[in-house]
């Protein structure tokens, strides 16, 4: 079956309307933001106001003997302040709100410009081990992929788009995200919204997200205790009009307290109990409790894509909506909060058994909830993860679109860059891998850009198959699983030397190309992603950056000889970069291998090397490591004069 989804483009224009759109939003914001903060500041001085006149007002009543007035009066205070600081919270959150997108456009121009100082830092996020590319393919760290697409500001969000980075998602699923990605791509207030909502949240990680969820689908913590549940309704109105009658003079002291003791030996025994069940329920650092607000806005999403329609349905399904279950768990997680503060805890507990009403909300909403919370989440973090998406098919409007074809047997990329390099330095080439039988060998001098033309291949056909944009005017791949082994390093620790390590990233890329037929095409261990089901068993794109470094040439030559041959008969495609120019020479290789080569110009004197990252055909020609070594303050010797004569 073909692919139906054909390459077109997020986006119009010069690479330059991004970074002027992003400021004009920014300025609009930070107007937003200016004003927000007059009311902010308003609603400061009325809650002053408000406690100063209270204060007064009570006591001059009290100075006149007016005591039941002044009760009357208290009241009333506490019921407009307390309006006014719901107010002044949500004008506050306003402000918030107006001043992170504002943020989030100034960013947007960092990101079209690639200055990787000015985003935020990105969460560190350790690949799997021995994961088929996502170290070779600097899919985190600086300067990273996840460093241009993370804006999730979630912790769902966060693991989310980096599992899609991870593996491939079917046909199915990718024609989904990129009819979602398209659509919110050009809906910048809708994915500001996003961001700021997500931010606000303040998530610290998913292992924290993981611990309110045990809690939330976890078992009720007050069954069993039906007898505490009883006193609670019984005996907060007993211990209430006892006070109240006391206050007015017409029982005695003793007449409350007898009820307060018979509170606290209701309460004692249960104590410890309630006080765990309580933290189990506290969403900690996780801010779970604050998602109400970003899931009422992806609730109600102007969006059209069958994606986000899916989304909608996952938050609004049946009489409970998720954003107001999330509300409800918020103000229930606030009012526990009181427990924070011995000085209104104590009295509130003893009067009207507080936690013991609060859990027993908590309990309800669990009932109720608990088993959604894990698909809120989930609808979460994936609305965020097309959020990123989106933002690079936004920030780069001369990106595309790929197409997946399941007949195909060859990787096409017309104009393809690397992805992380800023739009002015990134230079594009034609790029063609496939099919199988054949490799493409990539020969150059240092410096010339081998690495990073293999690099742009593996992140744009990552980014493809996660759903999203790529740096290409056009790319047509089949299902590829990609596996490269560029970024060797040896290990002290378990005696590992540098040839060795090579070795064994080698064997791994091996053994995937040859166990690839047959198999699901995810990986041992790894599930297909959720969305839809492997439609097609993926083939395999090796990538190979200077195959075995660490011996001496004669040895190397035969072991990568042999590593090809190997490759080659598996029936997967790849590139394999290398300086040894004679490495296909052997005659079966030479048959099969698609030879390409980039290569510098050489200036007189101290003119030095110009480099134009052009793809070519054939065998490069040239070599440069001794001209290197004169510019670096290193030459001086006879060979040096040799730099950039043909190669032998």
């Amino acid at each position: 079956m073909r692919s139906t989804t054909e390459p077109t483009s997020p986006g119009t224009g010069s690479i330059d309307q991004p970074a002027a759109r992003y400021a004009d939003r920014a300025r609009r914001f930070d107007r937003e933001a200016a004003e927000r903060a007059g009311v902010v500041r308003s609603y400061e001085r009325l809650r002053l106001l408000v406690f100063v006149a209270s204060g007064a007002g009570v006591w001059l009543l009290i100075s006149q003997g007016r005591g039941q007035a002044a009760w009357l009066l208290v009241a009333g205070a506490l019921a407009a302040f307390a309006m006014v600081v719901a107010r002044h919270r949500a004008a506050r959150r306003h402000l918030r709100r107006a001043e992170l997108m504002a943020d989030f456009n100034r960013e947007g121009i960092a990101r079209v410009e690639r200055r990787w100082s000015d985003l935020p830092r990105p969460v560190r996020t350790p690949a799997p081990g021995n994961h088929d590319y996502a170290d070779d393919l600097d899919l985190h760290g600086h300067a990273s992929l996840l460093h241009l697409a993370g804006v999730c500001g979630t912790p769902p969000g966060r693991e989310t788009l980096w599992s899609w980075l991870l593996a491939p998602a079917d046909p199915d699923t990718i024609v989904l995200r990129q009819q979602a990605v398209r659509e919110m791509s050009g809906a910048f207030d809708f994915r500001d919204r996003i961001a700021a909502e997500a931010r606000l949240t303040k998530g610290a990680s998913m292992q924290e997200v993981e611990d309110f969820l045990r809690w939330a689908e976890g078992r009720d913590r007050l069954s069993g205790r039906t007898w505490l549940r009883a006193a609670a309704i019984v005996l907060p109105p007993v211990n209430l009009a006892a006070i109240i009658l006391c206050s007015l003079g017409m029982v005695s002291a003793a007449a409350v307290a007898w009820p307060l003791l018979i509170s606290a030996l209701v309460l004692t025994p249960a104590w410890r109990a309630i006080a765990r069940a309580c933290s189990e329920a506290d969403d900690g650092e996780s801010g779970v409790r604050h998602y109400g607000p970003l899931l009422s806005l992806l609730a109600n999403a102007p969006l059209d894509s069958r994606y986000a329609s899916d989304l909608r349905q996952r938050l609004g399904a049946g009489t409970r909506p998720a954003h107001r279950e999330m509300a409800r768990l918020r103000r229930l997680l606030d009012m526990a909060e009181v427990r924070r503060s011995p000085l209104f805890h104590f009295p509130l507990s003893l009067v009207l058994l507080w936690d013991v009403h609060v859990l027993a909300a908590l309990e309800r909403w669990k009932e109720r909830s608990g088993a959604g919370v894990r698909t809120w989440l989930r609808a979460v973090g994936e609305a965020e993860a097309l959020a990123a998406l989106a933002a690079l098919a936004a920030d780069n409007p001369d990106w595309t679109m790929p197409t997946l074809d399941t007949e195909a047997d060859t990787l096409r990329g017309r104009t393809l860059g690397h992805p992380l390099l800023a739009p002015g330095l990134c230079v594009r080439n034609d790029v063609e891998v496939g099919p199988a039988g054949s490799f493409l060998l990539v020969t150059g001098s240092n410096m010339s850009g081998k690495s990073t033309l293999v690099k742009a291949v593996g992140l744009n056909v990552v980014l493809g198959q996660a759903g999203g944009p790529v740096c290409a005017e056009a790319l047509r791949i089949p299902p590829l699983r990609v596996v490269t082994s560029m970024h060797v390093a040896d290990s002290l620790a378990d005696g590992v030397s540098f040839f060795m390590a090579g070795l064994q990233r080698l064997k791994q890329v091996v053994d995937v190309a040859e166990t690839a037929h047959g198999h699901p095409g995810f990986g041992a261990g790894e599930e297909a992603p959720a969305g839809g089901a492997a439609s097609a068993s993926p083939g395999v794109l090796y990538l190979l950056d200077e195959v075995l470094q660490g011996t001496n040439s004669a040895e190397r030559r035969i072991a990568a000889r042999t590593v090809l041959r190997r490759l080659l008969h598996s029936g997967a495609i790849g590139a394999v970069t290398t300086h040894d120019l004679t490495l296909a020479d052997a005659d079966d290789l030479k048959a099969r291998a698609v030879p390409v080569h980039l290569t510098e110009s050489v200036g007189d004197g101290n003119e030095g090397l110009t480099f134009d990252y052009r793809l070519r055909s054939g065998i490069a020609t040239s070599t440069n490591a001794l001209r290197l070594l004169e510019l670096v303050g290193l030459g001086g010797g006879d060979g040096s004069r040799s730099a950039g004569r043909a190669a032998p």
